[in-house]
């Protein structure tokens, strides 16, 4: 079932179009990722679909009956309601179905032999279990609790909490809506790394269609079923997760390339053909609808395909330190002067091109850990040395609250007065800035990605020997993101990052410093190896006494577990793989080209040249190969 469709739809900002008519459709049970640079239109087009903003040409069509949610924090009907009430209010009419059988029930324990009696009961109890049933409290309990909310703050009303966490507050409604479309922009911020893995797995079996905008690559392939590039103000589909897309689409590059390169040959061909049969009298013919097909040709010649380069090239400068001692932590506790230790008895020496990501869920004291390190706190006992003098390079979490009115030139003129201008706009164009970018913007009129990219630029021209970056790739877009990590992983300095970003700390980080349950666990390995063991068994291996007597100790909480109702659904059918297809297809192409090409080479062998017939029939044969291959090329353009 089509859930949604997009037809030759069209945003128009200051009399020009955002990006060419796209077409697409969610049907059922897909997952839709729709990936592109910073501005390409991404966020536009999940707002033309939610009927947001106006499509100004073509049309966005919802099905009929289909419910969509979208996640924003319109989706708190009342900040004056507890969280629980907000939750519970998706089930009003539940609610009301569940008092209406008890109240049929009274009256059918005095009379159990009305039949109208008994035909309500057995319609009110059909619907209700068309609704979840009587388990709604438990998918609240579930949903609340998965979205890092415990019992004791339910009775809280939604004016107490944060931005943050207001926006998880509407996420977890949305999720208890159950619409058959799920729109989501950029899901996984404000959420922690437990969190996220946990809406993976949720997601994966939702029983409606989700169509969703992420930067984050591992989120992607963990769940999308399907890929909307939006290129160039070009979509394209394709079918699979992250990595297969990128296969397909340098499959794609690839035959478009050669698609092209075979067109310009036949075209130089064509050119050589004319200029040595038209002088002779009795080729002439041959030699003008050589012309003519030629004109043809080059009327609908495609333009070469060209690859997408990132416009962003990042290279940090760092000393080189290699395995000596840097930072020495001796029992040291953290946390606020007026609260409790988030981390106590934390032990850690950290050395030369070190690169380590400091992991956990939200509330474990990551940036406040960030912070002591800069000297911003002090630990709350212990102590941490510095065995050598240190230059931090330091990217907070919240520099979006930093207002600067300068220009961006002005910016990185005053901060760096012996730099040549020249030297700055090289620089900033490096970061994908222009010339009227540096002169005209200024540093508090910047999107969160060219704020970023900004301050990413001003840490490459300083040389430090410790880089702190806490949540760096927050409003990157993929292909920055991916230039971020590339320079990182050179660094060869050392490197202190707090992310949830799994792809990101797979890429650039060495060790994994993992603050669970107040203590503060270190992995020499990836994350990918990490989670494979999982931290309750590694902190059981590291520190058994945590599970000593689960009396005394915290326990370890579970893992909530999904209502089967919310899960079941049909069993995905596999799909079929394309590029399978397309290899194939590629073979078959590349082997007609070859009979295309030994074929076109008689036309010049002088056998031809005096017998008309014979050219006749040759041209024939090669008109006939060339539709062989058209046919081949148009089934790959619709895989």
């Amino acid at each position: 079932m089509i859930l949604l469709q997009a037809q030759n739809a069209v945003k128009v900002f200051d009399g020009k179009p955002l990006f060419d008519p796209v077409s697409f459709e969610i049907k059922s049970g897909e997952r839709v990722a729709l990936i592109g640079l910073n501005g390409a239109g991404k966020s536009t087009i999940l707002k033309m679909a939610m009927g947001l903003l106006p499509v100004d040409e073509g049309n966005m069509v919802i099905g009929r009956d289909v419910s969509v949610g979208y996640l924003s924090q319109d989706v708190i009907s009342s900040e004056d309601n507890t969280l629980y009430q907000e939750a519970g209010s998706v089930f009003a009419d539940v609610k009301r179905l569940i008092k209406e059988i008890d109240d049929i029930c009274q009256r059918m324990a005095k009379d159990p032999s009305d039949i109208n009696l008994q035909n309500s009961y057995a319609a009110k109890e059909a619907e209700l279990e068309k609704r979840g049933g009587y388990d709604y409290e438990y998918h609240i309990n579930t949903i609340l609790t998965s979205f890092g909310f415990p019992k004791e703050c339910w009775e809280r009303k939604i004016t107490t909490f944060s931005g943050g966490e207001k926006s998880r507050i509407a996420f977890a409604k949305l999720l208890l809506l159950n619409p058959d479309l799920l729109i989501l922009d950029e899901p996984t911020n404000h959420l922690d790394i437990v969190t996220i893995e946990w809406l993976e797995n949720y997601l994966k079996s939702y029983k409606g269609a989700v169509f969703f905008v992420s930067h984050d690559k591992y989120f992607i392939n963990n769940l999308a079923t399907k890929i909307l590039e939006l290129e160039n103000g070009k979509l394209s589909a394709y079918y699979g997760n992250y990595d297969q897309y990128a296969l397909e689409k340098q499959h794609r590059y690839e035959l478009a390339l050669k698609q092209y390169n075979r067109q310009q040959k036949e075209m130089e061909r064509m050119r050589r053909f004319i200029t040595f049969y038209m002088p002779k009298p009795r080729f002439a013919s041959r030699a003008h609808d050589r012309e003519k097909k030629l004109a043809r040709l080059e009327k609908t010649a495609i333009n070469k395909p060209t690859e997408v380069k990132n416009k962003v090239h990042i290279d940090f400068q760092g000393e080189i330190r290699a395995d000596k001692e840097l930072l020495r932590f001796k029992d040291v506790s953290v946390g606020y002067a007026d609260g409790p230790a988030l981390i106590s008895a934390m032990d850690l020496t950290i050395r030369g091109q070190d690169h380590i990501a400091i992991m956990g869920p939200n509330g474990t004291g990551k940036s406040t850990l960030v912070k002591t390190i800069m000297g911003q706190l002090k630990p709350k006992s212990g102590d941490i040395e510095f065995m050598t003098r240190l230059s931090l390079g330091y990217l907070q979490q919240d520099f979006m609250n930093i207002k600067d009115p300068r220009t961006i030139f002005n910016y990185f003129k005053d901060n760096f007065p012996l730099m040549e201008d020249q030297k700055i706009y090289n620089h900033l164009g490096s970061f994908a800035f222009s010339y009227d970018d540096d002169n005209q913007k200024t540093i508090d009129s910047l999107s969160g990605g060219e704020q970023m990219r900004v301050i990413l630029a001003k840490l490459c021209l300083e040389n430090y020997d410790i880089l702190i970056l806490d949540e760096p790739t927050n409003h990157l877009d993929l292909f920055t993101k991916s230039e971020l990590e590339d320079a990182l992983s050179d660094y060869k300095g050392t490197l202190i990052t707090v992310s949830h970003d799994r792809d990101f700390v797979d890429s650039v980080a060495n060790r994994i410093v993992y603050l669970y349950q107040g203590k503060s666990y270190v992995f020499e390995g990836s994350y990918s190896d990490f989670a494979a063991i999982g931290i309750e068994k590694y902190a059981k291996e590291v520190d058994s006494d945590i599970f000593k007597d689960q009396k005394e100790a915290k326990p370890v909480p579970e893992a909530p577990k999904i209502n089967p109702i919310l899960l079941d659904q049909p069993e995905e059918k596999p799909k079929k793989v394309s590029e399978f297809t397309a290899e194939k297809l590629m073979e078959k192409i590349t082997k007609k080209e070859q009979e295309l090409e030994e074929l076109e080479k008689l036309t010049d062998s002088p056998d031809y040249y005096h017998d008309m017939a014979k050219l006749d029939e040759l041209q024939g044969k090669i008109d006939d190969k060339q539709d062989e291959i058209n046919k081949l090329y148009k089934m790959l353009d619709q895989m």
